[in-house]
């Protein structure tokens, strides 16, 4: 275990139906939604790791130190908890930065923020954007890697199911810029058509 080490994961693995093609690929400014993921994360990690499925696993140029893998076997496809407890197994750290790949507006800012809450005692340290829950990005313990492994094994695969076992700080945010999901064609056209 690297005492005090934060890791970046960047979920890469969803198939993106309702997107059309794998969302992680599309861009903004010429550059992939999966690189501005990873931009994001640099600043506040000591490493970073892309977690994807093996379809896409090719298809990821990762520079500077980005390791990309794909979940372990016993787990393959089952979600966020399987790409988060792929990432603690493969790299030991005390903390875990999560970000998906279709928020190309997130800002470091939101992650200093988040990670200001580290040394409360918790386990997740999870934002609340004007009322909603966004799961998928904060900070999680090591310590919650036995809770994930127990509910990938009982297929509960919810993320909510995991912040009901943990000890979680909410932290409040009104910007919803940051935090703009690009789940559909329809979404990616509002914001980055040329018309």
């Amino acid at each position: 275990m690297n005492e005090n080490q934060t890791v970046g994961i960047v979920l890469a693995g969803g198939q993106s139906r309702r997107f059309g093609s794998p969302k992680s690929f599309a861009e903004k400014d010429g550059k992939s939604f999966y690189q501005w993921s990873i931009d994001t994360l640099v600043p506040v990690v000591n490493s970073i790791v892309l977690i994807t499925n093996r379809e896409l696993e090719k298809r990821f140029i990762h520079r500077g130190k980005v390791e990309v893998f794909t979940d372990i076997e016993q787990h393959s496809g089952k979600g966020p908890l399987a790409g988060i407890y792929t990432a603690m197994t493969k790299k030991p750290a005390t903390w875990y930065a999560v970000i998906p790949t279709d928020v190309p507006f997130m800002d470091k800012k939101v992650f200093e923020r988040l990670g200001n809450d580290r040394e409360t005692g918790k386990q997740a340290i999870i934002p609340i954007v004007n009322g909603r829950l966004q799961p998928l990005i904060g900070y999680y313990h090591v310590s919650l890697k036995p809770i994930i492994e127990k509910l990938l094994e009982a297929d509960r695969l919810n993320m909510v199911a995991l912040l009901d076992e943990a000890q979680v700080t909410y932290v409040q945010f009104e910007d919803e810029t940051p935090f703009i999901n690009i789940n559909r064609l329809e979404d990616y056209e509002r914001y980055f058509s040329t018309d």
